[in-house]
């Protein structure tokens, strides 16, 4: 028989205890209070916008619920609108980064490696492919959706009359992050707030979510779960063709084909928002407002504009605007409004505005006064 001596008895406590201590350890870390930012809503802001700058790497997700509608010839972007995406991120700069996207058939892998241009390796046919040239526009991709990328593009987009303010510090994959809440002036935007906390020494964003007008919840949220705010190496960044691998080159989707317009002119306002200058190379197409209430008006052309038209009709809800048949799609984020006219070309209207803004300006349109 062995005899436990009540010293023995206490070193096995003192082994229970620490092995408690260290599994308990993560939660106990995640409710410690977290710091306030020192930063002002506006100082929060300035740092933002200029961490494009800051390298990082980790693992993030981004869950979305627009509900937007299959629509022809602009790609499979559903799953990234409507969905869960998780993908992990090295990022030197704006010109050296890589993200790799997880799916259950594997990874989607994209490079952005400096002069060579922009690679996406595919896991199911191990091929690399570069995506020569550039477009004015371009489909929606995964890293759009990172937290850093997403926050930058959301907070340059507030216009003057978008209101700031602080929100409670968060402790987001490790970083105690100072928040910043940014809402829209007037009531012409679909978008009610964007949240944004970020890392209060670099400006690094962390978390990101946007909530629509009638939505109680986030609509869309990106944050990370893990992160290091450190530089990457060069070779992480570079696409690596293994010698089984396939190549491929192609140039971007031809988005540009779709958008060059058929229609006239258009002016240079409608639904009492102001036009601001769009991408070169397609004069055919318009944006209009600032800030937050910002809309595209696009004709679209003859067979694209049946089908997007089809597409809209069964998943929206038909109105008469006038003597103009039109569909309204309304998501808890963007407004989509198809107008179908007489005698000219099918038009798309789409933003983040209500659909009462879209339909006043339909009715401004050349064809349609």
């Amino acid at each position: 028989m062995r005899v436990v001596t009540r010293q023995s008895r206490g070193r096995w406590a003192l082994v229970a205890a620490g092995t408690v201590l260290l599994c308990g350890l993560p939660v106990m870390i995640g409710a410690w209070p977290v710091p306030a930012s020192a930063l002002s809503a506006a100082q929060l802001r300035a740092r933002i916008l200029r961490s494009a700058a800051v390298p990082y790497q980790g693992y993030a997700e981004s869950s979305a619920s627009l509900g937007l509608p299959s629509l022809p010839d602009v790609g499979d972007v559903t799953t990234l609108l409507d969905g869960t995406t998780d993908q992990y991120a090295w990022y030197r700069s704006a010109r050296q980064w890589r993200a790799d996207v997880l799916t259950t058939a594997g990874e989607k892998d994209t490079y952005r490696a400096g002069a060579l241009g922009t690679f996406e390796w595919t896991y199911t046919t191990d091929t690399l492919t570069q995506i020569v040239g550039s477009q004015p526009v371009r489909l929606p991709r995964a890293a759009d959706l990172l937290p850093p990328a997403l926050a930058q593009r959301l907070v340059s987009y507030a216009g003057p009359g978008t209101r700031l303010a602080s929100l409670p510090a968060e402790r987001v994959a490790g970083v105690d992050a100072a928040g910043l809440r940014l809402t829209p002036a007037g009531r012409t935007s679909s978008i009610s707030a964007v949240d944004v906390w970020a890392d209060p020494r670099t400006g690094l964003p962390v978390e990101v979510e946007v909530f629509g007008r009638e939505a109680a919840a986030p609509v869309l949220v990106s944050r990370f779960l893990d992160v290091s705010l450190s530089e990457p190496a060069v070779a992480t960044v570079q696409p690596d063709l293994g010698p089984d691998a396939g190549y491929a080159s192609v140039g971007e989707p031809d988005v540009t084909r779709i958008l060059r317009g058929f229609g006239p002119p258009l002016p240079a306002s409608l639904g009492g928002a102001s036009r601001v200058p769009g991408p070169p190379g397609l004069p055919g197409i318009a944006a209009y407002g600032s800030g937050f209430s910002r809309f595209a008006v696009i004709p679209l052309p003859g067979r694209t504009g049946v089908e997007v038209l089809q597409a809209a009709t069964s998943a929206g809800v038909s109105v008469q605007l006038g003597n103009v048949p039109a569909v309204v799609i309304e998501t808890p984020l963007l407004t989509v409004l198809v107008a179908q006219p007489v005698a000219a070309p099918v038009y798309l209207l789409t933003g983040t505005v209500t659909a009462t803004v879209l339909e006043r300006a339909v009715g401004q349109l050349p064809e349609y006064r």
